[in-house]
């Protein structure tokens, strides 16, 4: 049930909820949810607070609505691993090579009723002697709810999955990326030291932790230097 004492909007709740029916697969691909006056009704809330939280489910492209019909589900389950992605810092000492970051920005900042932290950061990797080869533009939002105080850490020295793990008992467990191409801008040409205007591979999204709870926003800015590849698993979902 939804907790009317949560900060959380309600709307997020029943989001969370929906979300979780579906990846556990009560709902599979092609169902009908509930309607809304249906959820409006099992959860006590308006059904304009249930048609916010479809509305963001829709925009994320786990429901479609049919008018007349009703809302279905039109999510498939896909795992898969990103390499380069996620525990920056884990992967380059897997390598044995050495992470460094530099601070970018810090600050507070509030979206959808939720304050967050937002980092932007350029990683990379340092060898004896030579100056940092920057990869990647990193900007994290973390909630502030789930890490209070977590402002109080060096970023510039610290991995932030690290610290989620380590500090707060949340382990990161999947993402939900959008791919796109953008740009470079002068920040970019400055940090990853090209003088050129030319495209660069963006990732970005959400991450969430074992229980489907949202522990970042994150977009990330790869580099010209920086291999990417996706490995694919298309097999249908079984719970």
């Amino acid at each position: 049930m939804l907790n009317k004492n949560d900060p959380l909007p309600l709307y997020v709740q029943l989001q969370r909820i929906l979300k979780e029916d579906i990846l556990k697969g009560k709902y599979g691909e092609g169902d009908m949810i509930p309607s809304e006056n249906q959820l409006s009704s099992r959860f006590g809330i308006t059904r304009a607070t249930v048609r916010k939280g479809i509305s963001t489910l829709v925009n994320e492209g786990y429901l479609h609505q049919v008018h007349g019909k009703g809302t279905f589900v039109c999510f498939k389950q896909m795992k898969y691993n990103v390499w380069n992605f996620g525990g920056f810092t884990d992967y380059l000492k897997s390598r044995n090579e050495t992470p460094v970051s530099k601070l970018i920005s810090i600050r507070k900042t509030t979206a959808d009723d939720r304050e967050y932290l937002e980092i932007k950061r350029a990683r990379g990797v340092k060898k004896d002697g030579d100056k940092p080869l920057y990869l990647t533009i990193d900007a994290s939002m973390i909630p502030l709810d789930l890490f209070p105080a977590i402002e109080n850490y060096d970023f510039a020295v610290e991995s932030l999955y690290n610290i989620m793990r380590t500090k707060y008992g949340i382990y990161p467990k999947r993402a939900e990326l959008k791919m796109t191409c953008i740009q470079s801008d002068k920040l970019s040409r400055e940090i990853f030291s090209f003088d050129r205007t030319m495209p660069l591979l963006t990732a970005q999204g959400k991450v969430y932790d074992m229980n489907n709870v949202e522990v970042e926003r994150v977009k990330v800015i790869y580099g010209p230097k920086m291999d990417f590849n996706i490995v694919a698993n298309m097999d249908t979902y079984i719970p």
